[in-house]
């Protein structure tokens, strides 16, 4: 009789290729962790270049947290229809060249509508990563994985924020952006060639 893979997964000692595809999934919540908090990195910088009002700086910090509840919501459940590995390189195309085309932006405006598409791609990256990071852990390591699954989110948070500031001194806030962007392109063809469908 043929076992379930998923049965298989979870009832044989976890090996080196499955740890492989959680540390991609850690290392695309590190990225999604720095790009969900660029705009507060850089929100000093953004507002005293344009002259924001507290109001229109909210709306600008709003912006990508719609757009990750819009992607959660209007994106995620396509994985089920394309695969996951599909979704999540459409979405981190989606977040990469949104958060280059960010770096260029000339009106707040502008900067609003690339950060929502970029909410647009963390959201339907995370609820993807969660998924896989989670099908491909036995069910004896399965808890330690998600957990260490969220704190990428956290990690690139803190060492985003540490960067930001290095960046901001020497090159302004639009190479933060720029920073995150092309990082999130290249974490695109570190997905392509090693990420698996779940």
């Amino acid at each position: 009789m043929v076992q379930n893979p998923l049965e298989e997964m979870n009832n044989k000692t976890m090996n080196g290729f499955q740890w492989f595809v959680i540390f991609i999934c850690i290392l695309l919540n590190v990225i999604d962790g720095f790009d969900v908090l660029v705009m507060a990195f850089t929100a000093a910088s953004v507002s005293a270049e344009w002259g924001l009002s507290g109001s229109e700086l909210g709306a600008l910090l709003s912006a990508g947290l719609f757009g990750m509840g819009a992607g959660s919501l209007f994106l995620a459940p396509w994985a089920d229809k394309i695969g996951r590995r599909p979704l999540t390189l459409l979405c981190l195309l989606i977040s990469g060249f949104s958060m280059v085309a960010a770096a260029f932006v000339q009106t707040p405006m502008q900067l609003g509508i690339m950060r929502f598409i970029t909410g647009l791609g963390i959201g339907g990256i995370l609820a993807s990563c969660n998924v896989i990071a989670s099908e491909y852990a036995s069910s004896k390591w399965r808890s330690l994985s998600v957990s260490l699954l969220c704190t990428g989110y956290a990690i690139g948070a803190t060492v985003g924020g540490i960067i930001a500031i290095a960046l901001i001194s020497n090159f302004g806030w639009r190479s933060v952006f720029l920073t995150g962007g092309l990082t999130t392109l290249f974490m695109f063809v570190v997905s392509y060639f090693w990420l698996p469908e779940s």
